[in-house]
C-alpha cells in the first residue's frame, strides 16, 4: 500500500507539472499568434508601398504624359570602350 501511495503522489505531481507546462505553452501560442497577425498586417502594408513605389519608378514617357526629354537615361560607365582604333599618325 505504501508503494501505491508513493506512485499516486508521483502521478499527481506529474499531472500538476503537465498542467503548468500546458498553460505556459498556450500563453506562448497566443503571443505568437498575435505577433503573426501583426506581421501579416505589416507585410501587406509593405507590399502595397512597394507596388506604389515601383509604379512611380516605372513611370516614363511611354506610359505617362511626361515628355521624352524628362526620361531618366542610364548613365554610361566612365571607362567604357568606344571601339576607336589608334593609328600611328
Amino acid at each position: 500500500m505504501n508503494r501505491l501511495d508513493k506512485m499516486e503522489s508521483t502521478l499527481e505531481n506529474t499531472k500538476i507539472e503537465h498542467k503548468i507546462e500546458i498553460s505556459h505553452l498556450n500563453d506562448k501560442i497566443d503571443s505568437l499568434e498575435k505577433e503573426n497577425s501583426a506581421l501579416k498586417i505589416e507585410n501587406t502594408r509593405l507590399k502595397d508601398d512597394n507596388e506604389r513605389l515601383r509604379r512611380i519608378i516605372n513611370n516614363d514617357s511611354s506610359n505617362s504624359s511626361l515628355p521624352p526629354s524628362k526620361d531618366i537615361k542610364p548613365s554610361k560607365a566612365a571607362n567604357e570602350f568606344n571601339h576607336r582604333i589608334k593609328t600611328k599618325k
